[in-house]
């Protein structure tokens, strides 16, 4: 007998979205059960179903964002840049569905209080590069267009060293493992998947493993390129999925805690464009890091 559920929840608990989010998104269309449009969040439908969910963009229609006052770490600030800790449970840029609860809506207020005016993109804020939403960790948002355009050509020229930690499932298979596979967007979907068709593009990333428990690993991430999720679909590619990967990790093993998915850019290391001084940011291992180490690690 097939079990059934309906589709908001599914969309909720696969997608790590709230019900109303999942409901907003059934309801405009956005999402596919095995390549059919449903429309009514209340529909029951398989829990082995194909589900997909399409990508809404950055809103257009609105120059002007509202303030967010909400506690979040600033963790580096000169003259041109800030570097914050954004939590993950946040996206970066507003969208249809979310126009005021963005790390951008922060950094309005932010900008704001500092009496900071932002003379680039008003919806993009200054915010040099994204994360994704379930991950946590450090984003450089500049002051100014200036600043901005100039730490957007050290992302492009490759001259910031971009590191992360992660939880994930499984053992590597040596201590380094390094993965060059292109990546491309999986056609009406949020997914990404390695693929050689010429519309690929180029991914690089290298997993090393810093501590190895029972049934899974401590990995450093260092990333060479910057695709959407290239980190998740690396991962999931070389069969080592990050733990509570709400997309790219199987449903029996995924949702192990609260806590989003266990992956943090904890470094980030750059000559500052600017003042021509080396730059050398490291948060500390998050808690929910530790708690799942001790809980799960023997």
């Amino acid at each position: 007998m097939k079990n059934t559920q309906r589709l908001d929840i599914l969309v909720s608990s696969k997608f790590s979205l709230s019900r109303s989010i999942a409901k907003h998104k059934i309801e405009n269309n956005l999402v596919t059960v095995n390549g059919k449009i449903i429309s009514k969040p209340n529909t029951k439908v398989d829990e082995e179903s194909e589900i997909i969910l399409k990508e809404e963009k950055i809103v257009e229609e609105t120059k002007v964002l509202t303030p967010w006052k909400k506690d979040i770490e600033i963790v580096y600030e000169d003259k041109y840049i800030l570097i914050v800790n954004k939590p993950n449970d946040i996206i970066v840029h507003p969208t249809s569905y979310d126009l005021s609860n963005t790390l951008a809506n922060i950094i309005k207020y932010i900008f704001d209080s500092k009496k900071i005016k932002y003379n680039g993109d008003p919806l993009r804020m200054g915010i040099v590069h994204r994360l994704d939403k379930c991950t946590e960790g450090l984003v450089i948002v500049a002051k100014s267009l200036d600043s901005f355009n100039a730490f957007t050509k050290l992302f492009l020229d490759q001259k910031i060293e971009k590191k992360y930690l992660a939880l994930l499932h499984n053992h590597l298979q040596t201590r380094t493992v390094e993965v060059d596979a292109p990546i491309k967007r999986v056609e009406t979907s949020t997914r990404r998947e390695v693929s050689r068709d010429i519309d690929a593009k180029e991914a690089r990333t290298i997993f090393k493993e810093i501590n190895k428990y029972k049934n899974f690993t401590l990995a450093e991430v260092e990333l060479f390129t910057g695709r959407t999720h290239q980190i998740r679909v690396h991962a999931e590619f070389i069969k080592n999925h990050v733990i509570n990967d709400p997309i790219y990790g199987p449903k029996h093993i995924n949702k192990t805690t609260k806590y989003g998915q266990y992956l943090v850019a904890y470094k980030l290391k750059f000559i500052h464009p600017f003042t021509q001084k080396e730059v050398n940011i490291n948060l500390d291992m998050p808690k929910e890091f530790k708690e799942y180490i001790k809980k799960y690690g023997k």
